[in-house]
């Protein structure tokens, strides 16, 4: 703190700029002046201290002088003010925060026209209505940024909803993903769940069919669950569903290298069911095709939003998180147990019987 710079108690002069004694220049008010004249007293003797090497003292006077005189006393800061980020996450954030607390990272791939952007909206959507079925929302650090991918939801023409609901994923930096946060709190057990999700755009896949840039899905190698999104209207219409398994797998072919082995828990995630039933026979190619390059890929069928009065908007999304965050059921052991040299030795169970 600085010393007063007016010897009168009542002093508001600092607050005010009003001389409380009516005078119409501060620097004439006897008080002041007295407190000018100790402040120099102690200048001086500070000074003195100064060429005995108290550098410390000087700086703190000066600063005192500074007050006297009405400037600013106060220093620039060193950083400047950052703000929390009100946008997606960078690399740099997410691998911030996943070194600070465990976070579930998933993969999300698939070509345009996907779901992925819409499936992430209506995630938020649900949870802000408490219609995620065994969820609740507990927290987000990029609460606007998923406020605005579901921003096309709330723009409706004459009570008939938008040709597009979410709008289309650009980033500022296309050499790194954003990701999206999201706590969830499990209702079974109270148990809570931080999820980084990558909101990338389809493009990003569509070069890596065509060209091989893997670069930029290097985040993949820390993700915990893969979602291979793909637009199930192509897969129900029989004209196009031969070019969708043939992307979709050809998608898998060209992210392996950058996965690890065992792989990382798989999801085939096929939006637009309310556009009809998956094809059996479809996902059965996909699954075997994916267990050559060893990937056991499971399956969910949602619908982000829907225009069919038998499918509800946002149906198996419940399913798809709480499948996300439940272990694994068949998965390589890292650390395989070598057979004993003494088959017959065996150790005892202690405890109640």
């Amino acid at each position: 703190m600085t010393e007063r710079v007016c010897d009168s108690a009542e002093c508001t002069f600092p607050e005010t700029g009003i001389c409380m004694q009516s005078y119409s220049n501060p620097e004439d008010c006897p008080s002041r002046q007295a407190a000018f004249t100790r402040l120099r007293k102690d200048d001086v003797q500070l000074h003195d201290h100064k060429a005995e090497g108290n550098s410390e003292a000087s700086t703190s006077t000066d600063a005192q002088l500074v007050s006297v005189t009405g400037r600013a006393v106060l220093i620039a800061p060193e950083d400047k003010p950052s703000l929390p980020r009100s946008g997606t996450l960078g690399l740099r954030d997410a691998d911030a925060m996943m070194s600070g607390q465990y976070a579930n990272l998933i993969g999300i791939v698939g070509l345009p026209n996907a779901g992925k952007t819409a499936c992430i909206a209506s995630l938020y959507l649900l949870l802000a209505r408490r219609m995620l079925n065994g969820f609740s929302y507990a927290n987000s650090r990029t609460l606007m940024a998923l406020d605005e991918i579901a921003s096309g939801t709330r723009i409706w023409n004459d009570g008939n909803p938008p040709d597009q609901m979410t709008i289309h994923t650009e980033l500022t930096d296309v050499r790194q993903a954003g990701f999206l946060h999201l706590r969830l709190r499990r209702d079974a057990d109270g148990r809570k769940f931080d999820l980084l999700m990558p909101d990338l755009p389809g493009e990003w896949s569509r070069t890596l069919l065509s060209n091989g840039e893997a670069d930029r899905f290097g985040f993949l190698k820390g993700a915990e669950v893969i979602w291979f999104m793909v637009d199930g209207r192509q897969f129900v219409d029989e004209n196009t569903r031969q070019l969708a398994i043939y992307q979709i797998t050809h998608l898998i072919e060209r992210i392996a290298p950058l996965l690890p082995i065992p792989r990382p828990r798989t999801i085939l995630v096929a939006s637009w069911r309310d556009k009809g039933e998956f094809p059996t026979a479809a996902l059965e190619r996909v699954q075997l095709y994916g267990k050559r390059l060893n990937f056991m890929i499971e399956f969910a069928s949602i619908a982000s939003f829907s225009d069919n009065d038998d499918v509800s908007p946002g149906i198996g999304l419940a399913e798809l998180i709480a499948t996300t965050l439940t272990t694994s059921v068949v998965r390589l052991n890292p650390w395989p147990v070598e057979e004993s040299s003494h088959p017959t030795r065996a150790f005892f169970h202690f405890g109640k019987r």
